[in-house]
């Protein structure tokens, strides 16, 4: 059996915003960067070390990364992992998506949710292919990527909040989802 933390990458610029950033990247924030060290500091007193770490492409999936392991271990960046494409509605206000004023979430203009939901099944299929029975293995990833995968796990499951973690296990490569918890909560209330 492996196991598996799904992270969404700590708060950003953006979020604080309301900002599209799909394939855009904005920095995490002060307080983003606190969020990562908590879930550092959740993994380390739960007695959770990695044998393998990926992340999206994306620099503020690689920067959470960095914090929650503190630079101890190497990772592999794997692009299948990156936060949906919002296309022409990259970088403006969160109100502009179709979907929030009335309209269909399907568009050409920016990546179907479907063809995110198969990246991220890639994605998955080559992080379990690269690592090893019993191994515990850290993913950094993106809210709407990360959503929409692990909705395909667990239809019921809605939403990541920034630093929030999902445990999932895989037995012969099948994932099974397990809970999800937010170290950083504390941070935002």
């Amino acid at each position: 059996m492996k196991t598996i933390y799904l992270v969404r990458h700590g708060e950003t610029l953006f979020n604080v915003h309301h900002k599209i950033q799909g394939a855009c990247d904005s920095p995490l924030t002060e307080l983003g960067k606190k969020q990562a060290q908590l879930v550092h500091n959740y993994f380390k007193n739960k007695f959770i070390h990695f044998d393998a770490a990926f992340c999206s492409t994306q620099q503020r999936a690689s920067d959470t990364l960095e914090i929650i392991t503190q630079n101890k271990i190497q990772y592999s960046r794997i692009k299948n992992l990156c936060e949906k494409d919002h296309g022409q509605y990259e970088g403006q206000d969160e109100y502009m998506l179709p979907w929030r004023r009335g309209y269909s979430r399907s568009n050409p203009a920016f990546e179907s949710d479907e063809h995110v939901t198969y990246r991220m099944i890639c994605a998955m299929d080559e992080i379990l292919s690269q690592t090893k029975e019993g191994e515990k293995i850290l993913v950094v990833g993106h809210g709407t990527a990360l959503r929409l995968f692990t909705k395909h796990i667990n239809p019921e499951f809605s939403a990541y909040s920034n630093c929030e973690i999902v445990q999932m296990v895989a037995k012969n490569n099948v994932l099974t989802y397990q809970n999800c918890f937010t170290p950083a909560l504390e941070l935002v209330n």
